[in-house]
């Protein structure tokens, strides 16, 4: 919930005298800012991670994502869906935005996602991690609003902390800073030398700790000179930033640490929209009669259980079978998605009078001056439509020169850079050939770049095998099981080399070799596959079989590739 624009100091006449009573810090209360706003991490992250953890026969990542993803992240849209539509007032305001943004963020994204999904993840990426900071930095400045802390320089020096916290660990995680890396080549960047990518994460963290020195010389003077700061903002920012921090660079399971932060995210969102619309009910009865009905005491419960309905559309988005109504669906959620971020950036800015009310922070709930509206509106138009008519451009240059569509761009990448392929076979269309060797460049660059990414060395050793150049992918892969000696795929990598060069001794070595570091079901299945390859390559079709059944046994997915093995064999011998 992004409560604040990150110019929020033009309109500090408007929040009430100062208050400097500690039972005034808070936006709820002391115990319910405590549990639901400021010391949620405390809670959440113990009971996810105990649900994770294997002792306890944890629930496997991916189901705690899809539900985090479903009944919080995307139920958590519905309140602000709920003012957006049901606050008459607010629609009768932004009438066109919200009539306007739903059809064509759902039209936009059929095309986004089909040929341009590289620029789909990265238009979620900044636009969530855009997001979570406002929120942060909007409940920030409540606090200090809340104690007359409306000082501009103060909050700059809270915006900056708010953005260097949230994007300079995206840049140290590897796996984060490789998907960066793949977004900009994806555009057509120039390969980024490895050395710069270095010094730009050493510039990074430098900034960083200016920033930080700048918001505590600035926060001990404002105390002792200035209009003093809510001191609860610290114990804000610090779970905030530290919790962000702790999913991107302490939790091994990156989509574990994900989960983690949304389901904290959420509930905070969940909470203040919650008061704000008790709030907004109780002082303005000429909302609609919806808003009236639910947002009271006594319907917190039908109000979560909206959300969880809500929500439990991205539960049954994966259970589609039917291919046309699975991508409707989909839609229907990007466009959920993208309708919260951008409503959000308006409809709870702090500097207006009729948020500052239902936040407790004003004496009244007047909206702005009209002139003063229109010329925000005019300066969003201009924006916005800067915007479309950039995607407009895009999608009009697809249709003269179609690109490789992203379901082609995904085969070609699953059997080029995820697989071996014992010899080079090049796509027949020159189009593919041209994307596949633009991957094979920047595949190999990433791996350069990015040392401490073991599956970008991986790929990059995969790429080298499959193009004819076995001994650099060889080399990679010594250098990957040096600094990753538990590092169980690029063992089997580097067995499936030797076993496709004719080398059985030597690739038997390496899958017994993984087979001792393989430590998840996943990883064990793929070993008795290669095990069963090479008893197949041996002739030892008893060995091949009894690996072939561990393999399904733990990963029944696999028929498939071991059907398909079994006829490559017999292909061969009757070459032979």
């Amino acid at each position: 919930m992004s409560h604040a624009s990150s110019r929020p100091l033009s309109d500090q006449r408007q929040f009430h005298s100062p208050v400097t009573r500690a039972s005034q810090w808070w936006i709820i209360n002391s115990w319910g800012d405590l549990f639901l706003i400021l010391l949620t991490p405390l809670l959440a992250v113990p009971a996810v991670l105990m649900l994770y953890s294997p002792s306890v026969g944890g629930i496997s990542a991916e189901t705690i994502s899809l539900i985090v993803t479903s009944l919080f992240a995307t139920g958590h849209h519905l309140p602000g869906l709920i003012r957006a539509y049901g606050d008459s007032e607010l629609f009768q305001r932004f009438r066109w935005r919200f009539l306007l943004a739903p059809p064509l963020v759902f039209l936009f994204y059929f095309p986004l996602f089909d040929y341009h999904y590289d620029l789909y993840r990265l238009l979620i990426l900044c636009w969530a991690t855009w997001h979570g900071l406002m929120q942060l930095y909007g409940f920030v400045r409540i606090y200090d609003a809340k104690v007359g802390s409306t000082s501009s320089t103060t909050a700059y020096w809270d915006w900056l902390v708010c953005l260097c916290g949230f994007i300079t660990p995206q840049f140290i995680r590897p796996e984060k800073l490789s998907n960066i890396l793949v977004y900009w080549y994806s555009f057509g960047g120039p390969l980024i030398p490895a050395n710069v990518v270095e010094n730009l994460q050493k510039l990074g963290l430098g900034i960083c700790g200016v920033i930080l020195i700048g918001f505590v010389v600035n926060y001990v003077i404002q105390t002792y000179q200035g209009s003093k700061p809510n001191p609860v903002k610290i114990v804000m920012l610090v779970s905030g930033i530290g919790l962000w921090w702790y999913t991107i660079l302490a939790v091994e399971n990156l989509v574990i640490g994900i989960a983690l932060f949304d389901i904290c995210h959420d509930v905070q969102y969940l909470a203040i929209v919650w008061l704000y619309n008790c709030r907004r009910v109780r002082t303005n009865p000429q909302l609609g009669g919806f808003m009236r009905y639910l947002f009271r005491r006594s319907m917190v419960l039908l109000y979560l259980g909206l959300i969880a309905v809500y929500g439990a559309m991205g539960l049954l988005a994966p259970l589609v079978a039917d291919g046309t109504f699975s991508r409707i669906l989909y839609g229907i959620l990007f466009t959920s998605t993208i309708l919260h971020y951008y409503y959000d950036g308006f409809i709870w800015k702090v500097r207006e009078s009729v948020n500052q009310a239902s936040l407790g922070l004003g004496r009244s709930g007047a909206r702005l001056p009209l002139a003063q509206i229109g010329s925000r509106d005019l300066r969003h138009v201009i924006k916005w439509s800067t915007l479309m008519l950039a995607g407009g451009l895009l999608f009009a240059t697809d249709m003269i020169a179609p690109p490789l569509s992203q379901a082609r761009k995904t085969l070609l990448g699953d059997t080029y850079a995820n697989q071996l392929l014992g010899n080079f076979l090049p796509p027949k269309s020159m189009n593919e050939q041209s994307w596949l060797f633009e991957q094979f460049q920047r595949t190999q660059s990433i791996a350069i770049s990015v040392p401490a990414d073991r599956y970008a060395g991986l790929r990059a050793a995969v790429m080298l095998a499959n193009f004819g150049r076995n001994d650099e992918a060889v080399e990679l892969l010594q250098r990957l099981v040096q600094r990753f000696p538990g590092f169980c795929e690029a063992y089997l990598t580097w067995g499936g080399i030797d076993l496709y060069r004719g080398n059985s001794v030597q690739a038997a070595a390496s899958f017994v070799a993984a087979q001792e570091r393989a430590s998840t079901d996943v990883e064990r299945a793929n070993v008795n596959i290669k095990l069963g390859e090479l008893h197949l390559y041996q002739g030892d079709r008893d060995s091949a079989k009894a690996c072939f059944d561990e393999a399904l046994r733990l990963k029944p997915s696999l028929s498939g590739a071991i059907e398909a093995l079994y006829k490559n064999r017999k292909a061969s011998n009757a070459r032979r």
